[in-house]
């Protein structure tokens, strides 16, 4: 603390009062009590405010006194702090952390009904003790920043005074949609209560009004009378803050509970809400039943999907409600449903104060379209055609794959049920009341209880192709020649007796390539099928060829994948395709190849700027220069270029072949990368940016004539 610090905190206390101290008269006094008399600093500080406080008939500490207090415009709302400043702040303390210092008498944080701060009382400062749910004023405080939050400090020229009741400030409720974090008032309908999380938690739940519904919290050592499900309450004094993005409502110490007898006008809709524009809230809908079923878990009685002409939503009836199950393909007015988010999507639930009534005449039903690239969670038609089918890898999963329209593409999953149907590859579909969840910032459709027409005609789909550089760094087992199931609509691929999961042992089968296996550009990793198309581009085979390889070799299929293990790992590839979720589904693939000079660099720089040691040198020669036979050599020995079998490795070297099947280790990829270096490729490990390398024009069968381009370029 500064001398100058005190003198500035005393003159703006007492100008803010409108009694302004001249500089010149203060410092003279404070020097003469620190210098003189020899008064610590602090205590000289609370000296000068009592005097001026006399003074200038002020009460004790300088305070302007209760009737000045009430709605005086000099307090500063939290949400208008700012660093380094002085401020007077008027709140309540909601909590109160054990201090981590023996400096500090006491930290917590301040509430109004604009935000919260966090505040410390220095120990020197000699400050009264605040206590938890009680309102004060704090009198220049001054404002500092610790990890971008702005925060105060109460020291020796702060002043703290408990309000009375009459001078808390009085909120009226506000609406759910409309709570900011702060202290607030709110008055809404418990519409679900949870187990409670921890020792700590009295209760917690949903509260619900007409505008919204918001996740509450009661402390358990708050005191607090128990909340009651299905009750209307008036909840004055709650804190909202945020957690994961979503304002939640605390109930602690000092929060004030009482029911509500007018609960009409907090729970009770005015209208009915188009499902289309619904949010969440309480809410009365008018709809048909075009869904349903009955859960196995015992926590819900019934789900399904309720629509109108403007859109559709999933609603549940809980085990522990009382109301009526509905009955599908039939309308309803239903009166109090609970709309809230999950996940991304709206949800109805209807509780035991939900009612539920049945519509009588003719209602007629259009479900509107949406195109695929204005889908949101929830519940949509689409009008699509099924481009690709996926191989499924759960026993529940009945298939998997992706469709598309002129505007885009999305996943889509059907689940084993009695009643599902399996979409056919290439066929147009219009799909009623499909399921489109969100996970992890990607959107898929849940077909399982959606309505499927088969209709005549093609649709243009959007093309979706991307652009994928990188190293070929392995391939997976399940590579190579394939056989698939010749059942139409179906293409899975068969198991070594010749068994398909759907329709079981398939004499009669179909042959395919693919290679399963990682791309990675040394930034990222992508889990990548390279289709038939790219495969016999890449290889020079044809299917024809690799069924005349698989049975002239007692390995059968399992050569065709050690051919294409020994061909393509470790080589660079510049791939087209689709990507969902790090997964890419190559249509089209190039080789990459990098120039002679560009190598030698990438060389020298993993083997920390020494030449490799798989170039050999007898003389130690540090000038490397291509040969006239097309081989690379160092000094008079020219380099032995390794002969690969599968595994990768050097046959003059005694390493492991790994099985098909098995999982290669980095070592094996390791041996492999390090070959293709020493034949003139780019290693996986060594990872630059793909604007140095070109289409591959290099030709084993044409080597010298490369080699010749080479010395021109030189």
């Amino acid at each position: 603390m500064e001398p100058s610090d005190v003198i500035h905190r005393i003159s703006e206390k007492f100008a803010l009062l409108g009694h302004p101290i001249d500089q010149k008269q203060l410092t003279e006094r404070l020097n003469r009590l620190t210098d003189e008399f020899g008064i610590p600093l602090p205590e000289a500080e609370r000296t000068l405010v009592s005097d001026f406080s006399r003074q200038f008939n002020l009460p004790e500490g300088g305070t302007a006194g209760k009737q000045e207090k009430t709605g005086n415009s000099l307090v500063t709302p939290i949400a208008g702090l700012e660093p380094e400043t002085w401020v007077t702040l008027e709140g309540m303390v909601t909590v109160i952390f054990p201090p981590r210092s023996p400096s500090i008498a006491q930290s917590g944080i301040l509430a109004d009904k604009t935000g919260s701060v966090r505040f410390t009382i220095w120990a020197r400062s000699n400050a009264p003790p605040v206590e938890t749910g009680k309102w004060y004023r704090f009198s220049s405080a001054v404002t500092d920043e610790y990890n971008g939050q702005v925060n105060f400090k109460v020291h020796g020229g702060t002043t703290i005074t408990p309000l009375d009741s009459d001078e808390i400030p009085a909120d009226s409720p506000v609406p759910i949609q409309d709570l900011r974090e702060g202290l607030c008032t709110v008055e809404g309908r418990v519409t679900t209560l949870f187990p409670p999380r921890s020792p700590s938690i009295a209760q917690s739940g949903i509260l619900a009004d007409t505008t919204g519904t918001i996740n509450f919290t009661i402390w358990a050592n708050a005191g607090l009378q128990e909340l009651k499900e299905g009750e209307t309450y008036q909840i004055r004094h709650g804190l909202v803050d945020l957690y994961n993005g979503r304002p939640g409502l605390k109930a602690q110490q000092g929060t004030i509970i009482a029911p509500v007898s007018d609960t009409a006008r907090v729970t009770t809709p005015v209208s009915v809400t188009p499902i289309g524009s619904a949010t969440s809230g309480i809410v009365t809908l008018e709809g048909m039943v075009v869904a349903s079923s009955h859960p196995a878990s015992e926590a819900l009685r019934q789900t399904g999907t309720i629509a109108d002409n403007s859109g559709a939503i999933r609603f549940a009836i809980r085990g522990a409600d009382e109301s009526e199950e509905l009955k599908d393909n039939t309308w309803y007015r239903i009166e109090g449903a609970v709309i809230d988010q999950y996940r991304g999507a709206l949800h109805a639930r209807i509780t035991k104060d939900t009612i539920a009534t049945v519509i009588s005449g003719e209602q007629t039903l259009n479900p509107a379209f949406s195109p695929i690239d204005q889908l949101k969670p929830g519940v949509s038609c689409i009008r699509a055609k099924m481009v690709q089918d996926w191989e499924t890898n759960h026993e529940r999963m009945l298939q998997s794959g992706i469709v598309g329209d002129e505007t885009g593409t999305i996943r889509f999953v059907t689940w084993q049920d009695p009643q599902a149907e399996r979409l056919k590859p290439d066929t147009v579909y219009r799909i009623y009341w499909a399921a489109v969840d969100e996970y992890n910032g990607q959107l898929s459709l849940t077909l399982s209880d959606s309505a499927l027409i088969e209709e005549p005609g093609d649709i243009e789909v959007k093309s979706e192709s991307q652009e994928v550089t990188g190293a070929l760094v392995h391939i997976s087992p399940g590579s190579g020649l394939i056989r698939r199931c010749p059942v139409e609509g179906c293409g899975r691929v068969l198991s070594r007796q010749n068994f398909c999961q759907v329709h079981e042992f398939q004499p009669e089968y179909t042959y395919d390539l693919r290679i399963k296996g990682w791309i990675d550009n040394g930034r990222q990793t992508w889990d990548t099928i390279i289709g038939c198309e790219a495969v016999l581009h890449l290889t020079g085979l044809s299917i024809d060829q690799a069924k005349e390889m698989a049975e002239n070799n007692p390995l059968g299929p399992e050569t065709v994948f050690y051919h294409i293990y020994e061909m393509l790992l470790g080589r660079y590839f510049r791939c087209t395709g689709r990507v969902i979720e790090n997964r890419l589904f190559a249509k089209g693939c190039e080789l990459l190849s990098v120039s002679q000079n560009r190598l030698f660099e990438l060389i020298n720089r993993a083997n920390a700027g020494k030449p490799s040691e798989n170039i050999r040198n007898k003389e130690d020669s540090e000038e490397i220069s291509p040969s006239s036979d097309g081989k690379i050599f160092q000094g008079n020995e020219p380099f032995r270029e390794p002969e690969l079998h599968p595994g990768g490795q050097d046959n003059n070297e005694q390493k492991t072949v790994p099985a098909p099947g098995s999982k290669a280790d980095v070592g094996d990829l390791q041996d492999v990368t390090d070959s293709r270096i020493n034949t003139g490729f780019s290693p996986a490990s060594v990872h630059e940016p793909m604007e140095d390398y070109e289409t591959e024009s290099y030709d084993r069968d044409n080597e010298d004539e490369w080699m010749e381009s080479y010395r021109e370029e030189e």
